[in-house]
């Protein structure tokens, strides 16, 4: 089963090329498909992953952005 999870969050962000490696990896590792836009201020995305990696990869979000992410949708097919 794949999730479909859609987020954003207005916040200044910092270090962006560095927070991009780290998205890059996170993709990678966990095969995420989607797209995550990052600039100064803040960040918007729509990603998909197998379902079971979700706590995973929001709880890594939240250590590379330092953020709480604002749940816009999650859909499981």
């Amino acid at each position: 089963m794949f999730t479909v999870f859609g987020f954003y969050k207005f916040k200044k962000l910092t270090t962006l090329k560095s927070k991009k490696k780290y998205l890059d990896s996170l993709f990678t590792k966990n095969d995420i498909r989607g797209t995550i836009i990052i600039s100064n201020e803040g960040l918007n995305g729509t990603i998909s992953f197998k379902t079971n990696r979700l706590d995973n990869i929001i709880k890594s979000l939240k250590k590379i952005f330092n953020i709480n992410i604002n749940l816009v949708f999650i859909f499981a097919y």
